[in-house]
């Protein structure tokens, strides 16, 4: 029987829970070679993100920023339906 749940981890409601590293890792770049490190750490190893940012010296906001990139997690920040427009108190 297959459960239908929504994944949460850290606070983030997760969209993939397995990543696939490429086969040609090792022939990127020093920082396609971290994001992957820091996917394959989240996804396939269940590091929480905290635990990613001191193990590998990162800010927490690089950290998910490359998570949503890769479509680990959803984006959770609440977008204005009008650009530009700034609410004014009263």
């Amino acid at each position: 029987m297959a459960l239908s749940e929504s994944l949460e981890r850290d606070g983030f409601q997760v969209r993939k829970k397995v990543f696939i590293n490429p086969l040609n890792a090792k022939l990127f770049d020093s920082v396609t070679e971290r994001k992957i490190t820091i996917c394959n750490l989240f996804a396939n190893d269940g590091v929480p993100v905290g635990d990613i940012v001191r193990v590998l010296n990162e800010k927490y906001d690089h950290v998910v920023k490359v998570l949503i990139e890769q479509g680990l997690i959803r984006e959770r920040r609440k977008q204005s339906s009008k650009p530009g427009q700034v609410e004014h108190g009263t």
